[in-house]
């Protein structure tokens, strides 16, 4: 069975591989849960050995699943979520602590530092949690400094696994998000902040391109050497997956959070509140795009089992889908505080409306809601900053848009189609695209497309419920983004 791409996606939630063929019809997965340790301090964090573990596991099930062996593989694209930190030792690939997730809100008050000291520098990015991580590692400074100790975002500790400790690198799209690299020349890092911090950049991952030649696996790994074809954070992925990575579009991913994603071509967006990223980047060229996050969509079901709403999420979707309306409910999604454009760490759920007589179906249905609300309220941004006319559908993805009630809530409230990726988890599928790239193969198809979801109800009445939910949940009168 020749000619197969591998797409490796380790989220937040769980560790995906998925096997791709020519037509891009898949051919073998697996996937293997992930879980995370949070404390009341707002501490988000992944063991490292469990997640190379599941990696591992990951890969060796899709194969078998697919009934093919690593023989048959082409390459391989990595993709993960992006602004998390692992520091390991260089000798070994062993990481000497616990992997710090994108979600972790340690860094609220070392952020506002920076800020004040002239780096822009978000709570959520690796720049503001760095430092607690190597101080909270016995001799850990020291150790950096002899150079025993490598660190990277999660991407960079993969492919030193894979690669058996040969590649420690990492890209500009997975950096960006780590707020370490330079603003104004995106293909370095930020020498000033890292120095300023007291490190040195040979405790750094080496940048290098998104697609390309970049390695090969350690026999280790697949007992065959694998051209790694590629390594881009997750929400970049889906763009490849899209088949808008180098042209003018936009994509919305529903996973853990939810991510809206806008091509801007070779510039970087500065004028608007949605934020600039790297989509991707070569030696000569970068592509950028601007980004507004929903930082809690999907991961809002589990949180609602979790409270009784329901007592499994098939369960959840099945009450969502039989109630017509929210009964009057609204709903905040804010376990991580409030992503674009409030940007405010302290908020957190809020549900207005419901009482004794408020059915289940309603709560489910009002969770829906709030999460499409939140990305209502990020589109109306982009339209406004991008001049994307009325009428141009939107493609997403991503494991909450399995759920036909909550794309047609979606559709209905932003009164624009939706297109819905024939494959839902397309991370995985733009990082395998992304892989063959790298390699030279332009031939699995990006133009996959599945359910059409258009609007029905009556747009003056999605925007008074827009309004009516910002009033219950929303205190916009003070830039605190909640009461």
């Amino acid at each position: 069975m020749p000619d197969l791409l591998l797409g490796l996606d380790v989220g937040t939630t769980s560790a995906r591989a998925v096997i791709f063929d020519a037509e891009g019809k898949t051919i073998g997965s697996s996937q293997v849960a992930l879980s995370n340790r949070t404390t009341e301090s707002g501490h988000v964090e992944q063991d490292l050995n469990f997640l190379w573990d599941a990696v591992v596991h990951s890969v060796s099930e899709a194969l078998e699943d697919g009934k093919c062996s690593a023989v048959d593989l082409l390459s391989i694209g990595v993709t993960t979520q992006r602004s998390s930190i692992a520091v390991w030792e260089k000798s070994s690939g062993n990481p000497v602590a616990p992997m710090v997730v994108w979600n972790d809100l340690r860094g609220i008050e070392r952020s506002q530092e920076l800020r004040e000291a002239g780096y822009p520098v978000m709570a959520i990015a690796a720049a503001a949690k760095l430092e607690s991580v190597i101080d909270d590692i016995p001799d850990g400074r020291e150790m950096v400094g002899n150079g025993s100790l490598l660190w990277g975002t999660l991407d960079s500790y993969l492919l030193y696994r894979i690669s058996g400790g040969d590649l420690h690198i990492t890209d500009r799209s997975c950096a960006w998000s780590s707020a370490y690299l330079d603003f104004f020349n995106p293909d370095q890092w930020n020498e000033d902040l890292i120095s300023y911090q007291g490190f040195d950049t040979n405790f750094f991952p080496s940048l290098c391109a998104t697609t390309g030649n970049l390695g090969l696996t350690s026999p280790d790994f697949l007992e065959v050497s694998i051209p790694i074809g590629a390594v881009v954070a997750d929400q970049q992925a889906g763009m490849f997956a899209h088949g808008i990575a180098d042209t003018k579009g936009w994509k919305a991913t529903f996973g853990t959070s939810g991510v809206l994603m806008v091509s801007t071509g070779e510039s970087p967006h500065f004028r608007s509140p949605l934020t600039p990223m790297v989509l991707a980047g070569w030696d000569n060229r970068t592509l950028f795009a601007s980004e507004g996050m929903v930082r809690s969509a999907g991961e809002m079901i589990p949180w609602a089992v979790s409270t009784g709403v329901s007592s499994s999420i098939d369960e959840f979707f099945a009450l969502a889908d039989s109630s017509s309306n929210s009964g009057g409910i609204s709903f905040l999604p804010a376990l991580h505080g409030l992503g674009t454009p409030y940007n405010n760490p302290d908020a957190v759920v809020s549900i207005v409306g419901k009482s004794e007589s408020s059915s289940k179906g309603e709560i489910a249905r009002a969770i829906l809601e709030g999460i499409a609300f939140r990305m209502c309220e990020i589109v109306e941004i982009a339209v406004e900053n991008f001049a994307i006319d009325s009428t141009t559908a939107l493609p997403i993805d991503g494991g909450l848009s399995r759920s036909d009630t909550f794309c047609q809530i979606q559709a209905d409230l932003l009164g624009r189609p939706l297109i819905r990726h024939s494959v839902i988890e397309a991370t995985a599928y733009g990082a395998a695209l992304a892989g063959g790239q790298g390699i030279g193969l332009n031939y699995l198809s990006s133009e996959e497309r599945g359910d059409f979801f258009e609007p029905v109800s009556d747009q003056a009445e999605a925007t008074l419920k827009l309004e009516k939910w910002q009033n219950q949940v929303l205190n916009l009168n003070k830039n605190e983004g909640f009461q």
